[in-house]
This record gives structure tokens, sequence and C-alpha cells, in this order.
């Protein structure tokens, strides 16, 4: 009759209700409601207690005898106070498992339903669902629903040996038909924490995969960079220690900038920028001894937000791949409003060519994306992921046919 509240082990703090604790939907922790849990519930879960009105007004009205009549009044005080106690605090005996508490509170539930019958009649088959409840709500299925069949079929039993002629009928139909209802809101309430729990488990692993490919993407340029003029300068430190000093103090700058945007990503505060990537990217070719051809870093003033942050991502990942891989002389860039494009001269693909529409030509409207084979780095298929979410293509292809150097373009197209 209340919606579940769920909580922590027995060991650990109270938490606030509805959310997932360990023992699964619709559980009760061991720890009493807090001041603030406990006014929704004992809203929700009272709200019940008015079909109690019957027997009350059966107990008011009836013929009974007045010591009849005190015994049914105290039972259904008690009655009110053992169920609603329960939900708030649903483990008085903490050695005792939870199903034995509940077990203990029905029992108490049925010894106040026997004192109300002498005053009340018929009219105490009205207290069932609540019995029912406190095992339904609070528990998992596997231990409610047995549980809630017994009772049910104990009272439906009791139910038939009563003789009360054509009122027999309402004795039972209610009897079964509150089973049904509080069964079918179980399941629903069930359906839906474990959607939420899906949903959850979903945005954190997207979240995982987001921070994962922005740390790769982050690293893994920074890192060849810092590789490669750390190389460099251990050449120069013998022949011309000036240039090897401003190559270590470049490397320096460049971890330093790497630690922070490694920090950012990992908040979700760091976003790439085009122009700067740019910047970045001359630098890294030039330490690589690869000739650069590149746009201005004004060019991606002009562009979308989120165009810039796309192409940055991209731009970083696919220089990187060609500084790693590619034992490329030239790298050229271009920059227009709905492509980018990474051109270089070197050894090109591994392992299959991909079909293009024509030497050093883009694809149709009709490509497929990218085809990045399961042999591809966690850089290029990250790439793929980020174009596919903003809705474009990604095409990894040959510069041209054949040859020991056919070179490798790279194109996002939105």
């Amino acid at each position: 009759m209340t919606e579940p509240r769920t909580g922590p082990e027995p060991s650990t703090a109270t938490v606030s209700a509805g959310s997932t604790g360990a023992y699964g939907p619709g559980e009760w922790p061991e720890v009493p409601l807090t001041p603030e849990e406990r006014a929704p519930v004992l809203i929700t879960a009272g709200v019940w207690l008015v079909f109690l009105v019957l027997p009350l007004v059966s107990m008011v009205t009836g013929e009974a005898p007045l010591g009849a009549k005190v015994l049914g009044y105290a039972g259904l005080a008690a009655f009110v106070v053992v169920y609603l106690g329960h939900f708030i605090l649903p483990w008085p005996w903490r050695s005792l498992p939870h199903w034995a508490n509940t077990a203990a509170a029905t029992v108490l539930l049925v010894l106040c339903v026997l004192a109300t019958i002498p005053a009340a009649g018929l009219n105490s088959f009205n207290f069932l669902p609540f019995t029912l409840a406190i095992w339904i709500f609070p528990h998992r299925l596997k231990i409610g629903l047995p549980v809630a069949f017994g009772l049910s079929a104990a009272w439906l039993s009791a139910a038939l040996l009563v003789d009360a002629g054509d009122s027999r009928f309402w004795l039972i139909v209610p009897t079964g038909l509150a089973l049904v209802i509080m069964l079918a809101l179980r399941l629903a309430m069930e359906r839906e924490e474990r959607s939420r729990v899906l949903s959850e488990e979903l945005a954190l692993s997207r979240q995982r995969e987001q921070v994962g490919r922005d740390v790769h993407d982050v690293l893994g340029h920074s890192l060849t960079v810092i590789t490669l003029k750390t190389e460099l300068a251990r050449r120069l430190v013998d022949t011309d220690p000036g240039r090897a000093q401003t190559e270590l103090d470049e490397v320096l700058a460049i971890a330093r900038q790497s630690l922070a945007e490694v920090r950012n990503t990992v908040g979700g505060l760091h976003v790439p920028e085009l122009g700067a990537q740019l910047a970045s990217v001359r630098t890294a070719l030039d330490a690589a001894g690869i000739t650069a051809h590149l746009p201005s870093p004004a060019t991606a003033a002009d562009l979308p937000g989120d165009r810039r942050e796309l192409f940055a991502w991209c731009l970083r990942e696919a220089v990187t791949n060609v500084i790693r891989h590619a034992d490329a002389a030239h790298c050229t860039v271009s920059i227009t409003a709905d492509r980018l494009v990474v051109r270089d001269d070197g050894r090109g693909l591994p392992g299959p060519v991909p079909e293009v529409t024509g030497p050093g030509s883009a694809p149709g409207p009709t490509s497929d994306i990218s085809p990045v084979t399961p042999g591809s780095g966690a850089g290029l298929r990250g790439m793929r992921h980020r174009v596919t979410e903003a809705g474009g293509l990604l095409s990894v292809r040959p510069a041209q046919r054949g040859g020991d150097r056919p070179g490798t373009i790279v194109e996002v197209i939105l």
C-alpha cells in the first residue's frame, strides 16, 4: 500500500527514498526512516486505511456487547499502529532476517484482526489487503509473492468456511481483487525501477566511453610530441645545447598543458579549440620533420562552435596517426564549413584497401562510414564515434592508387 523504499547495506547510513540499495527494488533497509522520509511514507501507506472505516462503522452501529466493542476498537487501533510502524521501523529485531521481522509483524496484525471479529464480524475481512501489502511491497517478489499467495489462500479458506450466505461472494472477490491490484502495482514499480537503473548504467557507460576517448586523444597527441621533442633534444644536447634547451622547455610546457587538459577532461570541462589545435599540430609536425601545409588558425573562427570542437578532436587524432604511423614527408590539412581533410604521403593504410569513388575523390552521398577495420586503433574508433554522433561521415582511404607510398586521406564530412 506504499511505494518501495530501498536502502544501503545494514552497516551503512540511511539513504534517501528512491535510491537503489543492496536489497533490490522494493525492499526496505535495516535502519529506520529519517524524519524527512516519514511523512511521505506515512501518507502513501496511510491513505489506504480509509477502507477500515467499514469495520469501524460496523463496530459502532452493531449490537455487540460493550466489552466486544472496546476490544474491537483496541484491536483496530493496534492494527493501524503496527501496520504504519512496520514501514517506519521495518527491522526492529536486527539479529533476525528481514522476512522474520515481517512475519512477526504479520502475527501481530492477525492478532489485532482476531480482536475485532466479535464486534465487526465479517467486515474484519477488510483487514486482508494490509497484511498482503507488508509482504508484496517491502520484499523482493521471490519472497513476498509466495507469502502473499499463502495469506490470500488462508483468508479465502476462512471465507469459504464462514456461513455467510449471499455475502460470501463479497468476502471472496475483494480478496482476490486486492491481491491482483497490488501485484500489478508492484510489478509496475519494479519495472520502472529496473528501467531507471538500466538508464543510469547506460548513461554511466557513455560517460566512461567519452572520458576514455577524450583522455586517449589528449594524451596520445601530447605524448607523441613530447617523445619527438625529447629525442630531438637528446640529439642536439652535444652539438647545439641552446637549441636542446629550447626543445626541453617546450617539452615541459607541453607536459604541463597536457596535465591540465587531462584534469579538465576528467572533470568534463575540456573542449579543444580548433585554432589552438592548428598551432599545436604545426609544432608537432615540425618536431617530427614533416612538412606541414596548414590553413591559418583564423580559418576556424568562422565555423560554428560544435564543428570547431569536432574538427579539433579529429585533427588532433589524424595528425597524431600521421606522426606515429605514416612515415610521411608532407601533411596537408584543409578545412571548410562542412569538411575536414588530412592528407599525407606516407606508407598508406595497412590491410585491404577500401573502395572509394575515385582516386583522391571524396565519397559520394551514399558512401558508408569509414572502413575502419577491426584491427584499427582506439583513436580511429573514437574518431568514428564522435563523427557518427555528430551525424557526419568519416572516410579513411588511400590518397592515390598503387605505389609503395600511396599516402592516406582522413576526411570528416558533415
